[in-house]
């Protein structure tokens, strides 16, 4: 095995000391503001209600292992509902999770103390009116207010539904609401399409990628946030600063990653 050179070693701790701040550089200019906006920005902030004490979420807790793992260091989790087949709301994020998907009971009962703790649920199935009964009993029985519980969901019935039962939403944005092509229409539909749904559902915040912040910050900048970022297997200085970055704005409610991201 070949040794390094002293100018090897030099090259590499120069490469190390500069890319952190590379990196934050980065994050800031990622973050910063859309220039030149095609249409004004909205002057009313349209969400309400709960907004949780923390943040800083963890993505994927969707195993018993992880929550317990991870307890002590997130005071929020990402949580994926999926149905069964047989019917029952399980843990899951797809079907390939659902041989080894616990209930969502079974999940919150390995923390420590569950009703201090607020719980992004990503919807991946409709909910009906049963399973919302179910879901408050659960609440009921971990002493979680129903407000801890805000689900991301789309337009439609199971947003209403959320509503009518004090859950909180976290209602899913406009597909292609950051690719409107510079065209001032289409910016002006997508605008409208999202106005009339905060309007109508007075979500707790909307909930978007990372790729579509900047978007919801020029033309929504008194709205409530919630941001997620990609998923990844490797340890990224980027999104750490990117997280710093998003707490600043004050409408940034959610920011979450990856355990492996911190």
């Amino acid at each position: 095995m070949k040794k390094f050179t002293p100018f090897l070693w030099l090259a590499v701790l120069l490469a190390a000391s500069a890319y952190a701040p590379f990196m934050r550089g980065y994050a800031a200019r990622m973050t910063a503001p859309l220039t030149n906006p095609l249409t004004p920005p909205q002057k009313e902030a349209l969400t309400s209600g709960f907004q949780p004490p923390s943040a800083r979420f963890l993505h994927k807790v969707n195993t018993r292992y992880r929550a317990r793992k991870k307890d002590a260091l997130y005071p929020g989790f990402e949580i994926d509902i999926l149905r069964h087949p047989n019917g029952n709301l399980v843990v899951a994020h797809d079907e390939t999770e659902l041989p080894y998907a616990v209930t969502l009971p079974d999940l919150l009962a390995v923390i420590k103390h569950p009703a201090g703790k607020t719980y992004w649920l990503d919807l991946k199935t409709p909910l009906t009116d049963e399973d919302l009964r179910y879901l408050q009993q659960v609440a009921q029985h971990f002493h979680i207010s129903p407000e801890r519980f805000m689900f991301e969901a789309a337009p439609g019935p199971t947003a209403e539904r959320l509503k009518k039962y004090g859950f909180s939403l976290l209602l899913q944005i406009p597909d292609g609401f950051d690719e409107d092509g510079n065209d001032p229409l289409k910016r002006a539909r997508l605008n409208a399409q999202l106005t009339e749904s905060l309007q109508k559902y007075q979500p707790q915040a909307v909930a978007g990628s990372f790729g579509k912040y900047k978007y919801l910050q020029a033309y929504f900048p008194h709205t409530r946030k919630a941001i997620y970022y990609s998923s990844t297997k490797r340890p990224s200085l980027k999104k750490r600063y990117l997280a710093q970055e998003m707490q600043k704005d004050p409408t940034v409610v959610i920011f979450m990653l990856d355990e492996y991201n911190f």
